[in-house]
């Protein structure tokens, strides 16, 4: 079945019952699709905007078990991770890949302190372990990072790490799971929620984003993976719940690949605020992130503030020699964690436990919550065991763990849509063609990275894009218009 809004609505529509009902088409709510039908169930799931739009698109494009967990004693968190790390790279290579890190040190204790803690994180790795963590002298350092700052350089940590492309490993997502059999959509928003006679959730009232139709999805389980919304969706059915999203802001920004100069990234384990700080190279940029700010507003494009762009800049000139400034900046993003904190406790936002939740109410919604996009598929499995344990789902074997991910991108020879951005015309008409495309910010911030790669470039090539979709969608002029419009606004949150 192909990628078709028609036809997937039409499943939507017409299939008696599902077994599973995400709201939610992010990191967690994929997850939790994918482990489902990897199981054989019937899965519908719908987003209410697009796919990644919120958190899962503005992550720092790691795949790791978080060294910085470690710190916390959180060593449980940090095994699980390692062991989805090596899910990803192996299930979707063509979005993944190794990473190696050094981490500077100007005192010879700290090069002893981190060597380490990075042994420990091998350790941990067992048979995953991507490569040795080594000690390499200050020459050696300088050879593979040679803009880094010099002066009382006194070598450096190298480990390795994995990396990956976020939102458009929500896209093969989606692609897997729809080829699979399954009914995943955008533009499609909850409702409200569907009960039987007992008062349990059986479904939910589904609103066509495109039309404006509302009709009727049933299901044996509803969950909700609506991330930093994840309040708000439980709301929908009772205000007594003891769990509190505290949402937390990591912005980024993205800059020249010569502030690195090296294929490998630096990870900068104390900053002034007791943050790590990563400069990171991702397609032909570095990015340098990220904050960590509790932020009370809840919104799908938050904005990096100046005081963190700044934090950012400062934090990295001081281990670089040629220091970015503001005019160096090619493109900022902001995404919100989605921390779950119980009610009562006030906690700083890098103490609340970054390890997800699976929680049920009386009426039966299922939630997710919390979690990072490294986890996604094991959040998924434990929603899933939770949902059989629960009687509300015959019990079948997991099989996401085996589950190849869709390779979307094609190879092609094509030419560049611009000089200063990896993608080609040929591609561009393909992810219009296939992959759910519905505005040209889809198009330019997920299905391809353009606006995170360089914003100047992204606003040259806008009218052509526009243009394209409005041909393979049969859009008039009124559309091209409200699109150049939309795409101007979100273009300031970069």
């Amino acid at each position: 079945m192909g990628m078709n809004r028609k036809n997937i609505l039409e499943k939507l529509k017409n299939e008696a019952e599902f077994d599973v009902l995400v709201i939610g088409g992010g990191a967690t709510g994929l997850g939790v699709a994918l482990d489902a039908i990897s199981r054989g169930y019937r899965v519908a799931l719908v987003e209410k905007v697009d796919f990644g739009k919120g958190t899962s698109s503005k992550a720092t494009k790691l795949l790791h078990g978080g060294v910085r967990y470690l710190q916390n004693g959180d060593v449980a968190l940090v095994i699980e991770a390692l062991k989805e790390r090596e899910f990803v790279l192996t299930q979707a290579p063509h979005l993944s890949r190794i990473q190696k890190f050094v981490i500077p040190h100007y005192t010879h204790w700290q090069g002893w302190y981190y060597w380490a803690g990075l042994k420990t994180y091998d350790i941990l790795s067992g048979a995953k372990s991507l490569g040795v963590t080594r000690k390499i002298s200050k020459d050696e350092t300088l050879e593979i990072l040679p803009n880094l700052k010099q002066k009382g350089l006194k070598g450096g940590i190298e480990y390795t790490d994995g990396q990956f492309d976020d939102t458009r490993l929500c896209i093969d997502l989606v692609s897997t799971i729809n080829r699979t059999g399954g009914a995943v959509l955008n533009y499609c928003e909850l409702d409200s929620f569907l009960y039987d006679e007992s008062d349990k959730i059986n479904g939910g009232i589904v609103k066509d984003g495109m039309t404006g139709e509302l009709f009727e999805v049933r299901s044996k389980s509803v969950v909700n993976a609506t991330g930093v919304f994840a309040e708000q969706t439980m709301a929908l059915e009772s205000n007594d719940t003891d769990i509190k999203i505290v949402p937390a802001r990591g912005s980024h920004i993205v800059l020249d690949r010569s502030f690195l100069q090296s294929d490998e990234a630096i990870m900068i384990p104390k900053t002034s605020d007791g943050r790590v700080l990563f400069l990171v190279p991702w397609h032909n940029v570095v990015i340098a992130g990220t904050t960590d700010v509790v932020s009370p507003e809840l919104t799908m494009e938050p904005k990096a503030t100046d005081q963190e762009i700044n934090f950012i800049l400062d934090n990295a000139a001081e281990y670089l020699e040629k220091k970015p400034t503001r005019e160096d900046i090619l493109s900022t993003f902001a995404g919100l964690r989605p921390l779950a904190a119980p009610k009562r406790e006030g906690k700083k936002s890098k103490e609340i436990s970054r390890s997800h939740k699976v929680i049920i109410s009386n009426a039966g919604l299922v939630s997710v919550l919390g979690g990072k996009w490294t986890t996604f598929r094991k959040m998924g499995e434990d929603a899933i065991d939770k949902i059989i344990k629960k009687g509300m789902l015959p019990n079948r074997e997991s099989r996401s763990e085996e589950t190849v991910i869709y390779n979307g991108t094609p190879k092609s020879n094509d030419t560049y849509i611009h000089p200063k951005l990896p993608y080609n015309w040929s591609e561009i008409e393909k992810y219009i063609k296939e992959e759910l495309v519905e505005t040209a910010e889809d198009l330019l911030c997920r299905r391809t990275r353009c606006i995170l790669l360089h914003k100047q470039a992204t606003m040259e090539v806008l009218d052509e894009v526009i243009q394209l979709i409005a041909k393979i969608k049969d859009h008039d002029e009124v559309w091209q218009g409200k699109q150049r419009l939309a795409f101007a606004e979100v273009a300031k949150n970069y």
